[in-house]
């Protein structure tokens, strides 16, 4: 398994004691996106209350912020020294590296547009003529790129995302690599174009094409053993669309392999709330499928698909697919609205859907489709509304836990067995969320200290989101009991978030949280006498 999945540490390189840290590479911190960082030794549930800790700076950015940031930890910046560096990318088309550690300009800033020559972010309005939806404003880089730390002393590394820009009247999606420290093109850019044979109705000469203007890259890109894979759904269901799946060469972002969801029927879009798939050790990579067609064969809406890399390209290994997977369709009840959560050093994968289940699968038989469901290891109905975000894992003081936090429910922990979850929650909390999305978690522990983990989410704040803005509220709960330990309302004259983003969970990291706005900034909380707050 390639380093860069994972969560590391670095030791201090400057005698200023820049402490060992851990990097967030990748959407949800790991390859499994557990959305866990055990490696958090600054703040706790005692000193996360309204008297130590809350905002502490904000980032200014051109555009808003639908990405997860990421963070690398003591890199060698030439011209600028040692840094903890967070990247930020934006709607606009910006990509920003700023000092992690105190407010100021950025390190550097990379801009995919030039509007004298005619290259702009595309507005929503072109694809959906509504700028009140599920998306607001521009559409640039709205996925979470991926980080990968090349070997050896020198610190260096490549970030990849894809951009969209609207060039000429004509739609266009690119796969860019930059350097680590300057945002440098390390391999020039690709525009992602794609086809395959099929026979849907929008199929042209017997070929499937992939829809530039029309395909949303809303999951997180991951790195798998040398090869970025990137997915694609929907904007609002506007057909005709189709799910895809298309992988590059991490090297030369030379194209490797083509999957499309369904290339016979419809549909099948791959969006999962913002998550990204989930990667066993092995290289098996898991996603869910939205509505869709579905025949088992080559078609795979309303799925969980184990997709493997290789010389061939791209191939479906094995997959679950529920079966009433008609009536999902017909109701919009996607399975595929959570993203997969590999439970760490199990077999075991965790999924949930929009008629407010989760449900537990074997990677090794993911179980096909059965007239009684039977592949699946566990079913469990929470009864809460629709599950978005999806959970988080942490293997805590007490014992493996999944917290999850539904559209119209409050906040649960369920103990985690070894092969299943309790069916009933130890732990719940006392905070409502009113609707789209519920909860967006992350988890912050120094590993399994008693009285170190504290549970992190943003809802919307007042009303639901599902379609236009709604304010946003930041949390943080012991993670042991659920008890509320501080919101970002508390003190709102000094901590407020501003307007959701939906689905992008708090990176809490090096004693900081950070958190972005629809409002063209990252708020960055802590301990408020760290001494963080512009020095």
């Amino acid at each position: 398994m390639t380093d860069f999945f994972r969560l590391f540490s670095i030791h201090s390189l400057v005698a200023m004691s820049m402490a060992a840290q851990v990097s967030s590479l990748v959407n949800r911190y790991d390859q499994f996106t557990t959305g866990s960082n055990t490696h958090e030794t600054v703040l706790n549930s005692t000193n996360v209350n309204a008297a130590e800790f809350g905002k502490l700076f904000s980032y200014y950015v051109d555009g808003s912020v639908y990405a997860q940031p990421l963070y690398v930890s003591a890199l060698n910046m030439p011209g600028h020294g040692v840094h903890n560096v967070l990247y930020v990318a934006t709607m606009n088309d910006k990509v920003y590296a700023f000092d992690a550690d105190r407010s100021g300009p950025p390190l550097w800033m990379r801009d995919f547009t030039d509007e004298m020559a005619g290259v702009t972010p595309v507005p929503i309005t072109d694809i959906t003529n509504d700028n009140d939806l599920n998306l607001v404003g521009n559409v640039g880089i709205e996925s979470t790129p991926v980080i990968e730390r090349f070997p050896g002393d020198s610190g260096a590394g490549a970030i990849y995302l894809v951009a969209r820009t609207k060039e000429h009247g004509s739609y266009v999606q690119r796969v860019h690599k930059l350097g680590l420290t300057d945002g440098k093109n390390l391999a020039p850019p690709v525009v992602v174009e794609a086809s395959v044979k099929g026979s849907a109705a929008d199929a042209v000469d017997g070929m499937v094409r992939f829809d530039p203007r029309a395909g949303n890259q809303r999951p997180p890109l991951v790195l798998v053993n040398g090869t970025l894979v990137i997915s694609w759904a929907s904007h609002e269901d506007l057909r005709p669309y189709h799910g895809w799946i298309i992988t590059y060469d991490a090297a030369s972002l030379r194209q490797t392999g083509v999957f499309c969801v369904t290339p016979d029927t419809a549909d099948g879009g791959i969006w999962q709330s913002g998550r990204g798939p989930a990667v066993d050790t092995s290289g098996g990579i898991y996603f869910e499928t939205g509505n869709g067609g579905w025949d088992g064969k080559r078609n795979f809406g309303e799925s969980v698909l184990k997709l493997k890399t290789g010389a061939g390209g791209l191939k479906v290994e094995d997959f679950y697919t529920p079966h009433n997977y008609d009536s999902l369709n017909e109701r919009d009840a996607d399975l595929g609205s959570t993203g997969p959560l590999l439970i760490p050093g199990t077999h075991l994968l965790i999924c949930g859907n929009k008629e407010g289940a989760v449900f537990i699968l074997d990677c090794d038989k993911l179980g096909g489709s059965t007239a009684t469901d039977s592949g699946a290891v566990q079913t469990l109905a929470l009864n809460g509304g629709r599950i978005m975000a999806g959970p988080a894992f942490w293997d805590g003081s007490s014992g493996p836990v999944l917290f999850l936090w539904s559209e119209t429910d409050f906040p649960k922990a369920f103990r985690w067995t070894g092969h299943s979850l309790e069916s009933a929650p130890f732990a719940k909390g006392t905070v409502a969320s009113h609707g789209s999305p519920g909860g967006v978690l992350s988890v912050s522990s120094d590993g399994k200290k008693a009285g170190s983990g504290v549970l992190w989410a943003t809802v919307s704040y007042g009303r639901s989101a599902d379609h236009g803005n709604a304010p946003g509220v930041l949390h943080a709960f012991d993670a042991e009991t659920l008890k509320e330990l501080w919101n970002s309302e508390k003190r709102p004259e000094r901590d407020r978030l501003g307007t959701l983003v939906k689905f992008v969970p708090p990176l809490v990291i090096g004693g900081k949280v950070f958190v972005p706005s629809y409002d063209n900034y990252v708020q960055v909380y802590g301990l408020l006498t760290s001494g963080g707050a512009g020095h």
